[in-house]
């Protein structure tokens, strides 16, 4: 019987992506032995309030720049292109049939794992997908019964909500960005100080 190749979804505002998403992503090829990455920009999370501050081609934009060195790193913009919200549910189903013979794996922070029973469909969330979570805010994750797990050891000190930050107070200055991404940021004239 043929090995069965691992595909793990990254979704997430991304907004912007910085030089953490990135190393998450490689921390979890790494220990996971994953085949590929998707990584699934959201119009709008249905768990967070704000919208974006970049658009949404602005922000698969910064993705494709940071991510381009990467050969096993797609990004999708399916989800984009779909009314919002949109569920993971939704589209682990929709990844799952475009790679029916791979396993589906989705790469979570703990602040979300620590809620994932009230996602949408969480029941189809635990039958079709083993999730990847690595800690958030030195808060280290559980397992779940009915949820299966991987825990990733990964630490990085950047949020994008940080990172907005940063820009805003010193537009100059951000050692937590991919620089191409930092320039684009620049010449989009995006995350400037509010007057």
């Amino acid at each position: 019987m043929p090995v069965k190749s691992k595909i793990a979804i990254f979704g997430g505002s991304f907004d912007p992506v910085h030089l953490g998403h990135v190393g998450l992503a490689t921390e979890s090829k790494s220990a996971i032995g994953l085949d590929k990455i998707i990584f699934l920009p959201c119009l709008k999370s249905p768990h967070k309030n704000n919208v974006p501050s970049a658009s949404p081609d602005q922000r698969l934009e910064m993705l494709k720049i940071a991510t381009k060195e990467h050969e096993w790193i797609d990004v999708s913009r399916w989800e984009i292109d779909r009314p919002s919200p949109s569920y993971s549910w939704v589209a682990a189903d929709h990844f799952r049939n475009e790679f029916p013979q791979s396993e589906i794996f989705w790469i979570i922070g703990n602040d979300q794992w620590q809620k994932i029973e009230t996602w949408a469909e969480p029941e189809k969330l635990s039958k079709d997908l083993t999730f990847v979570v690595f800690p958030r805010e030195d808060h280290d994750p559980a397992p779940k019964k009915d949820f299966r797990s991987i825990f990733i050891d990964f630490h990085h000190e950047a949020s994008s909500t940080s990172v907005r930050e940063v820009l805003r107070t010193d537009p100059s200055t951000s050692s937590l960005l991919n620089p191409q991404v930092k320039d684009f940021i620049d010449e989009n004239e995006l995350y400037q100080p509010k007057n």
